[in-house]
């Protein structure tokens, strides 16, 4: 018998000066091995990601409707919901002592990133470390996710400027220049993909809570020895600073003010089904369990998963069959190469072992690449959807 070392010898001579056949070989077989590997690990991700975030929220409050907006949204940070709940709510669940209860406000963005307009108690409530810096204090003060200061290159001292939402919109949702007080550690969550900010702040984005400078008659309109007039948009701070900080104020009153939703952290079991209970029976706002939201979003995305595995398994096979027939069709083309070996002596354990070592090469090759590119893909599909 041959040995093994010999084998490869000839292997590599055989698979280099057919380089076309075996990149072909090798790429069919890897995106083979590729498209069912990758199905596996992308529901293992899902589950994953998905389901510790909802584990780590008990309960979530919003307006009454569509509980998956609502979950995606105050979770991940991921598109919108329609309507909102008063601030009023969140206090009415603080006063029924349930637990942690923190208010969101998640509509604005900063450099593409989501502002999360919450409070104080969300980072204990999340388990957030801060990497440099402290905490938001003041209005105008952001805590930058890790994800987004490495992208943006921010750190303590530096600002960044929420995205205007509407150029033609005048009276309102100004870009707000937000300092950043902090960085967050990195958590492997949707948190490292966002700007953490006090709610009054996303309520001053919103143009609720603003302040103005000072008209003068240059700036101003109208302008008589008894009377200015200007308009209130083009006077609008855009940052807040010390200075200014002492002109900002409200229009209505804080407990009408938006929150897209509400979170509550109960202290104990009893809690929890109080709770629940309570908004069981509210008309007008709703309480869910985002853990069975997402039990619910995973059941679909395992349906699927499982149509991609039933292809996936069509594609190897199909796959397998074409690289026997090209390997059939080489053994052929190769007849008077094999001759040869016979008449040097080699018998057909020895050339069997030949073939079977290029198989194997080609195989390895195939499977280093394709796990290599599952595993690159599932890091880039991580952070591409923020979970």
């Amino acid at each position: 018998m041959i040995p093994l070392r010999h084998a490869l010898y000839l292997a590599r001579r055989s698979l280099s000066a057919n380089a076309g056949r075996t990149i072909v070989l090798v790429i069919g077989l890897a995106v083979a091995l590729f498209l069912p590997a990758f199905t596996a690990t992308l529901g293992q991700l899902a589950q994953g990601r998905l389901l510790s975030r909802a584990e780590a929220t008990p309960i979530l409050v919003g307006h009454a409707g569509n509980e998956f907006d609502l979950v995606m949204s105050s979770l991940f940070f991921r598109g919108g919901v329609r309507d909102t709940v008063p601030f009023a709510e969140a206090e009415t669940l603080q006063a029924k002592r349930y637990g942690v209860v923190v208010p969101l406000f998640v509509r604005y963005t900063a450099g593409g990133a989501p502002v999360v307009g919450t409070s104080v108690e969300y980072f204990d409530a999340r388990h957030l470390t801060l990497a440099k810096g402290r905490r938001f204090a003041t209005l105008g003060e952001a805590v930058v996710g890790a994800s987004v200061a490495r992208a943006a290159n921010l750190g303590p001292g530096d600002a960044i400027r929420t995205d205007a939402t509407n150029l033609y919109d005048l009276s309102g949702a100004y870009p707000l220049l937000l300092r950043v007080a902090g960085v967050l550690a990195p958590t492997g969550g949707p948190d490292d993909d966002a700007i953490l900010v006090d709610v009054k702040t996303t309520w001053a984005v919103e143009g609720l809570l603003h302040g103005h400078a000072p008209v003068t008659k240059k700036d101003s309109v109208v302008a008589t020895d008894e009377n200015m007039e200007a308009s209130l948009s083009i006077f609008m701070f855009t940052e807040i600073t010390p200075e200014s900080l002492p002109t900002f104020h409200l229009h209505g009153t804080s407990a009408d003010w938006p929150l897209t939703g509400v979170l509550i952290f109960p202290k104990d079991d009893r809690a929890r089904d109080q709770a629940l209970g309570d908004l069981a029976v509210d008309t007008v706002n709703q309480g869910v369990r985002p853990v069975a939201v997402v039990r619910a979003i995973l059941d679909v995305v395992l349906r699927v998963q499982e149509l991609l595995a039933v292809g996936g398994v069509l594609v190897v096979v199909s796959t397998l069959a074409f690289v026997g027939l090209v390997l059939s069709l080489s053994v052929r083309l190769r007849r008077d190469e094999i001759t040869l070996l016979r008449r040097m002596g080699a018998g057909r354990g020895t050339i069997a072992v030949i073939l079977g070592t290029e198989l194997g090469v080609i195989a390895l090759a195939s499977a280093l690449l394709a796990f290599g590119g599952n595993g690159a893909a599932a890091r880039a599909l991580g952070w591409w959807i923020g979970i």
